[in-house]
């Protein structure tokens, strides 16, 4: 069954959705449009990784001690000249990085406690990474004053064990001496008894 408007009522039903197309099109999403006399918000950054952290330690790998000492060079560079918090972050632990001739855990480990105690911009992912490298370096620090320790002892026990065994040659050489003057006695008195029976012997006998 057809219906059939009359000319105004489609006028008024025209009109109508000309309004409605128009607000929908008005409708939009506050941070695209923003709204008047209101500071649009920024868009908050997204919070920095760890991973050029982790190719830091990659440069510090052991086997080519040009490309470390150009990498620990670089990295002090950059926390001297533009000394954030991330670059004197990743000099730390360059520095830090164990299987290279400048490794220092001491120095880093203090770098690292001094960069978290004061003010600074680490993200959280950031501040967790710090402290695990603390973490290693406190336990390398004492692993290596535990073999100070048995290098001390060891060498002296070598300097206490030469000593006896000078003492020990000491003694056997005065033995050895004391030995050869008895026989040198000995062979003198014997010879002396020799003598003395040859010329009790009468001769031809």
């Amino acid at each position: 069954m057809t219906f059939i408007l009359q000319p105004n009522v489609r006028k008024a039903l025209l009109a109508g959705s000309a309004i409605a197309l128009t607000a929908c099109a008005g409708l939009q999403p506050a941070s695209q449009q923003g709204v008047p006399g209101q500071t649009v918000t920024a868009p908050t950054p997204k919070p920095a990784g760890v991973a050029s952290y982790f190719e830091v330690l990659d440069l510090m790998a052991p086997g080519d001690a040009v490309r470390q000492s150009t990498a620990l060079a670089s990295t002090l560079t950059q926390a001297q000249q533009n000394p954030t918090s991330s670059n004197r972050l990743r000099h730390a632990i360059a520095l830090g990085a164990a299987g290279h001739s400048s490794s220092n855990p001491v120095e880093a480990r203090r770098l690292i406690t001094e960069l978290l105690a004061g003010a600074h911009d680490l993200t959280a992912q950031e501040v967790s990474l710090a402290n695990a490298f603390l973490r290693e370096y406190d336990a390398r620090v004492a692993l290596y004053a535990d073999l100070a320790r048995q290098r001390e002892d060891s060498e002296r026990q070598m300097k206490s064990i030469g000593a006896d065994d000078d003492r020990r040659y000491s003694v056997l050489y005065a033995e050895t001496q004391r030995l050869k003057k008895a026989l040198a006695e000995a062979e003198r008195k014997l010879e002396a008894v020799a003598e003395m029976e040859r010329t009790l012997t009468p001769e031809g006998q």
